[in-house]
């Protein structure tokens, strides 16, 4: 059956989560279906539905269709109705893309095949092995997400860097176009504000953002603060925005909300922050730290977004993670897991500056929309030729 005609071809996005979770790959979803509105074409998204949230909605201009969540496996949300919500979400747009890791990966690819879509699939992690419960999803996910590379126009990986070190992307190597996740970009105006106000003579600060999960590795994070202070002479507070007791599955977060309560102020935790006060967050920031060791880390999107305020990043030395220091030079890498060179690394920041710093107008032609999302775009362009 082909796809309904409209005037520009839409794009329904297909993930396992979208809002009101919180995440760098939610957050990418949505900056690539809202950018694809910003152009003219119709966009959907279609995800489980967590509690409270309505089965459908519109949020600036992108039609949401929530499936019904019967339970989880892990993370893994469990949809026995997928297939009827996909296929009635399918109506009026040109082509599918499927955001992994995702279970129903295969089950989206082949339903948008037999309804005469075309399928590109954005890879933006690999799915954790550091526990039973995600062992368990990669396991089950691993036939689902063949299936959907073999079916796939197209394969969008993070970088060539993360794609050497991953066997999915090796498998479909032909098909693979290398583009990094859409990142929210702030007004031009307000751009590089870090750079232009005076800090001041306060504690310096360090931040983090991005949940409060087992993967973010923030127990070598808290780690690396002890004796910071102490190592470069001047006070050094850390702080952490993002979510914690919402997160899926997880309960590390305790353990770092208890440490920041007995820091005596020199761990704040913010909460989640969006727009205006996210960029506020960032811009008082004398250095953001990305300690992750877990290969569901990608590519940090929060590397660029601090960027984008002018501030720089220490980030573990990790494939894909690496790459916005590595393209920028606004930064360091450490060694994952070794708290005591992430110390020395965040100290030599602080105190000497990172050895470049990116303007405006190199950090939209690397991670701007444009090259963020030209393989969906140039998809939809061989779609509306081909009409």
């Amino acid at each position: 059956m082909p796809a309904t005609p409209t005037a520009r071809p839409g794009l329904l996005v297909c993930l396992s989560y979208y809002h009101p979770n919180v995440s760098g790959l939610t957050i990418s979803a949505a900056e690539q279906a809202e950018e694809f509105v910003r152009r003219g074409h119709p966009a959907a998204v279609i995800s489980a539905r967590q509690t409270g949230a309505p089965a459908r909605e519109v949020i600036n201009g992108v039609q949401v269709f929530r499936s019904w969540m019967a339970g989880r496996i892990g993370k893994a949300p469990i949809m026995p109705l997928y297939p009827f919500t996909i296929w009635r979400a399918l109506d009026g747009m040109a082509m599918v893309g499927i955001h992994m890791p995702c279970p129903e990966a295969g089950m989206a690819a082949l339903i948008a095949r037999l309804r005469g879509r075309r399928v590109i699939v954005s890879y933006v992690t690999s799915i954790s092995t550091a526990d039973r419960g995600s062992r368990i999803v990669r396991a089950l996910s691993a036939a689902s997400h063949l299936v959907a590379g073999v079916l796939a126009d197209r394969i969008q990986v993070v970088s060539q860097d993360y794609a050497e070190n991953s066997t999915f992307c090796r498998l479909f190597r032909r098909k693979l176009r290398y583009a990094v996740i859409p990142t929210p970009f702030p007004p031009e105006e307000q751009l590089f504000q870090a750079l232009r106000r005076p800090k001041g003579d306060g504690p310096l600060r360090v931040g983090y953002v991005g949940r409060l999960a087992r993967q973010k590795s923030l127990g070598i994070l808290l780690q690396a603060m002890e004796g910071l202070s102490e190592r470069i002479g001047r006070e050094v507070v850390l702080d952490l925005c993002g979510p914690a007791a919402d997160i899926i599955g997880e309960t590390d977060w305790q353990a770092t909300l208890q440490a920041a309560n007995a820091s005596e102020g020199r761990i704040r935790y913010h909460g989640v922050l969006h727009g205006a006060a996210l960029q506020a967050f960032y811009g008082g920031l004398d250095l953001l730290v990305l300690p992750s060791t877990d290969r569901q880390e990608s590519f940090g999107l929060v590397q660029v977004e601090a960027m984008l305020q002018g501030v720089p990043v220490v980030a573990s030395d990790l494939a894909g993670m690496r790459e916005p220091v590595r393209q920028t030079g606004m930064g360091l890498l450490s060694r994952p897991g070794d708290p005591d060179h992430l110390r020395e690394c965040i100290a030599r920041v602080l105190t000497e500056g990172p050895p470049q710093r990116a303007d405006l107008a190199r950090l939209r032609q690397l991670f701007g929309p444009d090259t963020s999302c030209a393989p969906y775009f140039d998809l939809a362009e061989e779609i509306a030729r081909q009409s």
